[in-house]
């Protein structure tokens, strides 16, 4: 009996200590309860993938011993030679809850790859992060105020639509020391990503890149409308839908970042590219003309499809729409 009463006693201490260390660890950990006001967006530039924030970002934390807002730094800046920051109180303001307040204002270009797989129908993230450069995940950790991002309800974005913002409190692990012989391991740090989601407008999409392409090539289609004998007219026609279609996609890609892959729009003009030369080769292969240069007439097979041109337009055009649509519903569902 007082076997078990010494071992029960052993295990008690044992695990007690346990929990008690345990308690103290989650005690250490500094908590700083963080949020942002948005006030302007601007130069959203797919290209560069960069864009410009000018925000309000507040701490509060227990503790007047250290101040939060002197260690943090900003994760993803672009250009950083031209940003701009100003801290709101020369001192941490005290609360009514015992924990200390500081606000910073902050003006500047940010960075984050965009995608443009789906462009024109793309949609994006702004997307600010901050995180402490001096104490990691185990020591200090971000905790989200109530309503962690709030933006102008002014902002306008020429050209998008802007989504629910939010923000996620992450641990970025780093797989490195950075060289610090004092302290080996490897840790993560607390990270908080403030992001604005933004799209495009379909109908933006639609009426600014689809329907001038749709145009030429109907263009292109009117060459294969033209009599047979007026060759010409119907192989200029074709050929300067094409040159069209040609300068027309260097213009687009002029605002669009170099990506290994194909954009939506890419594979729109490459199938526009395809209907143009098919249009060409009815025209070319429907074009016979004997030694002296008139159109041959002989009731053959060519003489046939020269004449057949509102039905293969209709035809070649139909096929065409098919084909778009279906690229369409391809990229947007994956």
């Amino acid at each position: 009996m007082r076997v078990r009463f010494i071992l029960a006693a052993m295990l008690l201490v044992l695990f007690g200590g346990w929990g008690a260390q345990a308690q103290s660890e989650a005690d250490a950990v500094k908590r700083v309860t963080v949020g942002m006001y948005i006030n302007d967006i601007q130069a959203i530039d797919l290209r560069t993938h960069s864009y410009g924030v000018d925000f309000y970002l507040w701490f509060r934390w227990q503790g007047e011993d250290w101040n939060p807002a002197e260690g943090f730094e900003l994760m993803n800046m672009f250009d950083p030679e031209g940003h701009v920051e100003s801290t709101l109180y020369d001192e941490p303001q005290p609360q009514p809850d015992g924990s200390f307040y500081q606000i910073i204002r902050h003006q500047g270009l940010f960075s984050s790859k965009f995608p443009v797989s789906k462009y024109p129908f793309d949609s994006q993230r702004l997307l600010v992060t901050i995180e402490d450069s001096e104490e990691g995940a185990g020591t200090l950790q971000y905790v989200a105020d109530t309503r962690p991002l709030v933006v102008n309800g002014e902002i306008k974005l020429p050209g998008y639509q802007m989504g629910q913002p939010y923000a996620v409190v992450r641990d970025k692990p780093y797989a490195t020391a950075f060289g610090d012989l004092v302290e080996p391991d490897v840790s993560a740090y607390s990270r908080v990503d403030f992001i604005v989601p933004i799209t495009r407008p379909v109908a933006s999409g639609v009426f600014k890149s689809f329907i001038p392409v749709l145009l030429i090539v109907l263009a292109a289609a009117f060459a294969l409308l033209l009599d047979p004998t007026h060759v010409e007219a119907r192989i200029g026609l074709a050929i300067t839908a094409l040159l069209t279609l040609v300068a027309m996609q260097f213009t687009m890609q002029a605002g669009l970042p170099e990506v290994a892959y194909l954009t939506l729009l890419d594979q729109i003009y490459l199938l526009s590219y395809l209907y143009v030369l098919v249009v060409i080769g009815l025209v070319v292969w429907g074009t016979r003309t004997d030694e002296r240069g008139d159109i041959q007439g002989s009731a053959g097979g060519d003489a046939r499809l020269a004449k057949a041109g509102p039905r293969l337009a209709a035809g070649v055009t139909a096929v065409y729409v098919l084909a778009v649509l279906a690229t369409v519903l391809v990229n947007l569902a994956g």
